[in-house]
């Protein structure tokens, strides 16, 4: 009689933790909202992570090197793709609002890449394989001229859906697609590298992978309500783009300063005064130890800057309770996964990936304090931009690549090993994310002073 009414008890136990999870999540939205990012996230992610060990026995770590540069240039240049407007996609205040500025960010981005395609395909070949370093064994060089050009508007279309996603509050469909560019990404770059493509089949992975999802985000969020592109006009089109002309202006030209003195620079950086394998080293060791942290943060970026878009007006203390609560329980998560990732760096890597790649693990313990630094500071780090305040960002922008480069080429100057440059790159890094950090805060204190 006992064991039956415990094998009673046990459905009824786990429906109340359900009811009580239900409950949880309906009183707070936003955690809701989170949760529902992170599953896809850490879906597509743990797909990658498992098939990583495959994909660095099919490719070799000048391979990896390759798409480490592509994919620092393509990162690089796709954040001016619709000029930064695509930003301003969550302050829109109506949905009328909204879609006219949707067709200016993609009216601009068909602009920029007639303008890439022109550069691209007329640049010297000298000059190109100047800045891209690229194996005369890794394919024609017309190949990967196409592949930037690819890669860009892929990458810059799927910026717009995503915040026109955010605005709608369609967190699901985003989780969806993050969920397929982890599973696209990896198994597409297997499929190509079985075919034999080498180098550019990782490059073309990696564009299916980025690219994945973005004409079902814009299904998701004008299905049953393609009466609002009815609404797109000329008129109304200048006037989003004359109401939002600071993204543009100001932080569009930030946005470029900002990605070249991330952590792509360091790619070009590496590639320019080491070599590929380098290159590919540090493109693993963010494969598996940044690129988690990195997902969770944008989940979670996501959902704040849908809220804050909203709260910078209405409820400035409720927006500063939210940045500070994000990043506390960021830092501590991320301090905990980098010093976890580290360990077992240093026992599993060559076991994990290859022999080949034991060399990488110095690498990784160089490059850990910028991961840390950029999950910490990544799920608010569009505050300054949400607040107005893109001038403040531009100058925290430029100041950071200056501190960056100073340190990459001090340390060279110094005669240290590769592994110490980078630890000094990744030191200045660090330095970097806590001076905006408190910038951030000081700039939300002033909006809440002024309410």
């Amino acid at each position: 009689m006992q064991e039956t009414a415990a094998i009673k008890a046990k459905p009824l136990e786990a429906r109340n933790l359900v009811d009580r999870v239900r409950v949880t999540m309906a009183n707070r939205p936003f955690l809701k909202d989170v949760s529902i990012m992170l599953t896809g996230a850490v879906g597509g992610q743990a797909v990658s992570l498992l098939l990583s060990p495959l994909l660095t026995r099919l490719y070799t770590p000048q391979e990896f090197g390759t798409l480490s540069v592509y994919s620092a240039i393509i990162a690089i240049m796709a954040v001016v793709a619709s000029l930064r407007y695509e930003l301003a996609l969550p302050l829109a205040k109506s949905d009328e609002e909204a879609v006219n500025l949707m067709a200016v960010c993609l009216c601009v981005l068909l602009a920029t890449t007639l303008v890439l395609g022109a550069v691209v395909f007329f640049i010297p070949a000298a000059l190109l394989a100047g800045l891209w370093p690229i194996p005369g064994d890794q394919g024609p060089l017309r190949i990967y001229r196409l592949l930037l050009v690819v890669g860009y508007v892929c990458l810059g279309g799927y910026f717009v859906a995503l915040y026109v996603a955010t605005r709608a509050g369609a967190f699901r469909p985003i989780a969806k697609t993050r969920l397929a560019q982890g599973v696209v990404g990896p198994t597409s770059q297997i499929a190509l590298a079985l075919l034999g493509l080498g180098a550019p089949g990782l490059l073309t992975g990696a564009i299916l992978g980025q690219s994945a999802g973005t004409l079902g985000l814009f299904g998701s969020v004008f299905s049953g309500r393609t009466g609002l592109l009815k609404e797109i006009t000329w008129q109304r089109m200048w006037a989003q783009a004359k109401r939002y002309r600071q993204f543009p202006l100001v932080a569009s030209w930030a946005a470029l300063i900002d990605a070249i003195g991330g952590s792509q620079l360091l790619y070009l950086l590496i590639g320019a005064t080491y070599s590929a394998r380098v290159a590919g080293f540090i493109f693993l060791a963010e494969r598996v130890v940044s690129r988690p942290m990195v997902i969770i943060g944008t989940s979670i970026l996501q959902v704040f800057v849908g809220e804050a878009g909203r709260a910078v007006d209405s409820d400035p203390a409720q927006l500063q309770r939210r940045f500070y609560q994000v990043v506390t329980r960021q830092t501590a998560l991320a301090a905990i996964w980098i010093l976890l990732a580290n360990i077992i760096a240093l026992l599993l890597f060559p076991a994990m990936f290859g022999e080949e790649w034991r060399d990488g693990v110095p690498y990784l313990q160089a490059i850990s304090l910028t991961y840390f630094a950029q999950a910490a500071v990544l799920p608010v780090f569009h505050t300054l931009q949400i607040l107005e305040k893109q001038r403040l960002a531009a100058g925290w922008q430029i100041g950071r690549l200056i501190l960056t480069v100073g340190a990459f080429f001090g340390a060279i100057a110094l005669g240290l090993s590769a592994p110490l440059v980078i630890a000094a790159y990744s030191a200045a890094q660090a330095v970097a994310c806590g001076v905006l950090l408190m910038m951030m805060a000081y700039s939300i204190q002033q909006v809440q002073r002024k309410s």
